[in-house]
């Protein structure tokens, strides 16, 4: 794996837990792509091709707190990885039923069985039908309280010679982050790579924000093809794009929408 093998070997920093942190809030319509997009930062973050990530025979497992997490953290590395023959396995933890919280006109159970469709259409329009979603159906908003039990899952899953994805353990929502920090347990255990993606710390912090280790950040460049799959994978999870009521606004905004039209995914290796 050459170069990333390099930076994995590097002296790992101690992560403190998200709760010795100030504990970020998703809130408003967050920091605008424009913005990072003008940030000289973000250029100076090294990216290196699919070759230095993985060999297609290695398997990519992806722990997604929520259906639609896999697209926003690494789909375009999971297409990459499904165009070269390389196998996926997905860990559905919740199946986000409570995305709608409060919406009189959805009902958790069903809007559960709608998510769990549209995580499969979306794996389909990314170029990965097929793939394996391993459920583990733990209760949305409440990963935290079930951190115990999705590490043991985790361990029988996770074995040596894979790469790991999931969400970044200081990522500002409390089921990312208790995904990465029982991500981080397993992989340990397992002696294989992990990787942390970003997802909502690009809508609450600020370019050069001192609670992000952007140093630690290595990014994977996308094609035009990359991304305009995870564009049509993303509008499969329509209930995340759609008002959720008269006067709720929908879970994914404007903001993480724009934020798909990016060259590059990038992780906390």
């Amino acid at each position: 794996m050459g170069a990333l093998e390099s930076v994995v070997m590097d002296p790992p920093e101690v992560d403190l837990p998200a709760h010795a942190l100030e504990q970020p809030r998703i809130r408003d319509d967050g920091t605008p792509e424009t913005t990072w997009q003008t940030w000289q930062g973000l250029d100076a973050i090294e990216s290196l091709p699919i070759e230095k990530w993985m060999h297609p025979a290695m398997r990519l497992v992806v722990v997604a707190p929520h259906p639609d997490d896999e697209i926003l953290a690494c789909g375009g590395l999971m297409a990459m990885h499904a165009a070269r023959g390389g196998s996926t396995l997905v860990v559905a933890v919740t199946d986000g039923e409570a995305s709608h919280a409060g919406v009189s006109s959805w009902r958790a159970t069903k809007l559960a069985e709608v998510r769990r469709t549209e995580r499969l259409q979306g794996l389909s329009r990314l170029g990965c039908a097929g793939t394996e979603v391993h459920r583990l159906g733990l209760p949305d908003g409440n990963v935290a309280g079930h951190a115990t039990a999705l590490e043991e899952q985790l361990r029988r899953v996770v074995r040596w010679g894979d790469i790991v994805v999931t969400t970044w353990r200081r990522d500002g929502h409390p089921d990312h982050e208790a995904c990465g920090d029982a991500a981080a347990g397993a992989c340990g255990a397992a002696h294989c790579c992990l990787l942390q993606a970003p997802v909502w710390m690009w809508h609450w912090s600020r370019p050069g924000d001192p609670q992000v280790p952007w140093h630690r950040l290595v990014g994977l460049g996308l094609t035009s093809r990359e991304v305009a799959g995870k564009q049509r994978a993303l509008a499969a999870h329509a209930s995340q794009l759609e008002p959720r009521g008269s006067a709720v606004g929908p879970v994914l905004g404007p903001a993480m929408l724009e934020r798909l039209t990016r060259r590059s995914e990038y992780f906390f290796v």
